[in-house]
């Protein structure tokens, strides 16, 4: 049977239910998504995603001091009182080995918590393309890619990184598309081989521009630069390393 392949630009796109019994793939590229992966990979213990700035506040005032990093933004700023904003260069080894991140963002954070009814839930970057191509190809489950967006409309590097997973997958195995998956696909075929122009040109790489970010924006457009797959774990909602390594690249433009 052809393998279930869908995009949703928006998780407001994903109804209710639509998700369950499938892999998820959640795709917040500037930043959530890139700052996750990162974070994980300096050595950070897991990653506690908030919907709200309170909730992020409430729960890392309960943990024990020291052994916490309290990081979210709204609209591109880092929050007041908080140790840091979303910028993926700031989660060092010096500052996240051992620690619990508490993370709270304006669109990422948002679509994780929209993806918890789906089996699985895999975080992707343009860091760790190739590892969650991996991880993709060996989990039978019927696909969603879940992209954040930006403000309940669709974000161009999103839209992107989603495209590049379903070209590696129409040329792994028969692939059933939605639309979604299709427009995403396209948007990769333009704009795949100009990435670092594409995510400067998008709407909110012009955001992160107009407030001095142009190098997360440079960071995130890294093609396999880190080999692991974040993935969602529950009771207590929490995102850990869920495998590591890659065969080969699978990036191919």
């Amino acid at each position: 049977m052809d393998r279930e392949v869908n995009v949703h630009l928006v998780p407001e796109l994903a109804k209710p239910g639509r998700l369950a019994g499938g892999v998820a793939v959640v795709i917040d590229v500037l930043r959530a998504t890139t700052s996750i992966v990162q974070a994980l990979a300096a050595g950070c213990t897991c990653v506690r995603p908030c919907v709200c700035v309170e909730e992020a506040r409430d729960l890392a005032g309960g943990m024990p001091v020291g052994r916490v990093i309290l990081a979210g933004e709204r609209n591109g700023t880092a929050l007041p009182g908080f140790d840091l904003g979303t910028s993926p260069r700031a989660f060092t080894g010096a500052l996240c080995r051992g620690n619990t991140l508490v993370f709270t963002t304006t669109n990422g954070t948002r679509a994780l918590h929209r993806a918890v009814e789906a089996e699985r839930v895999l975080i992707a970057a343009f860091l760790n393309y190739s590892a969650v191509c991996e991880q993709l190809r060996q989990d039978p489950r019927p696909i969603h890619i879940l992209c954040a967006g930006c403000d309940c409309e669709p974000a161009l590097e999103d839209t992107l990184l989603a495209g590049a997973l379903v070209d590696f997958l129409c040329e792994e195995m028969d692939v059933k598309l939605n639309d979604g998956a299709r427009l995403a696909w396209d948007c990769f075929e333009n704009h795949g081989r100009t990435l670092l122009a594409a995510l400067e040109i998008s709407h909110g790489g012009v955001g992160l521009r107009a407030l001095g970010y142009d190098e997360d924006i440079r960071a995130a457009a890294e093609v396999d630069r880190l080999h692991l797959v974040p993935e969602l774990r529950r009771d207590p909602l929490r995102i850990e390393i869920g495998a590591v390594g890659i065969v080969r690249s699978h990036w191919n433009l």
